[in-house]
């Protein structure tokens, strides 16, 4: 029978594949380097994990291992470099995820952008194609802020008139960019899976 409290003997038993000199190796020092790793995660499962794969990947080098401290040393360092291997993974995993919404953000913002820089190049287009007289007097209103009453005596038209054009404006502009709105966001969504 194996003296496993005296480090030597467990280390020259565990490297020959001695699996009761792991049993001993697990029982004695799992609990505190559980209750260790839990200070620097906070987390109870994360602990008990890296604790149980610092154990795993020890048994599995244990052929290899070349240890000039305390086993109970090696041990505490082993999980504390395995906590900080995997805090960097999922500090680097974090910060790629905001990277990404940030991205995607960005992409919503630009994809309304481009969106409103349409619109108005199609709201322009189809103020364009008005005819002339509706044109002017739509312009003079919605663009200069001229009244009804005013826009009648600058053109010598009746107020009436007035309001016709206006209102053949907004009907000609409105169905113009219904029908061009589909193709607007079609070539958009088309645009912006490009970029990617």
């Amino acid at each position: 029978m194996f003296d496993f409290s005296k480090d030597d003997i467990l280390l020259e038993q565990l490297k020959k594949g001695n699996e009761k000199a792991y049993k001993h190796l697990y029982d004695a020092f799992y609990k505190d380097l559980v209750i260790y790793c839990l200070n620097l995660t906070h987390n109870l499962e994360q602990a008990k994990d890296i604790v149980q794969n610092t154990l795993i990947n020890f048994w599995t080098r244990r052929e290899h291992l070349n240890i000039t401290i305390s086993l109970k040393s090696y041990l505490y360092r082993s999980v504390f470099n395995n906590f900080s291997t995997q805090f960097k993974k999922k500090k680097k995993e974090e910060e790629t995820l905001i990277k990404l919404k940030n991205e995607a953000l960005f992409s919503v913002i630009e994809a309304n952008e481009d969106l409103e820089n349409e619109k108005m190049k199609l709201l322009e287009s189809c103020i364009d194609q008005l005819p002339k007289k509706c044109k002017k007097v739509f312009l003079m209103h919605k663009k200069q802020g001229y009244k009804y009453r005013e826009i009648a005596a600058e053109l010598n038209i009746s107020e009436k008139a007035v309001e016709k054009n206006i209102s053949r404006a907004i009907r000609r502009i409105k169905d113009a960019i219904q029908l061009k709105n589909k193709n607007l966001l079609f070539l958009l969504l088309k645009k912006l899976l490009k970029r990617k």
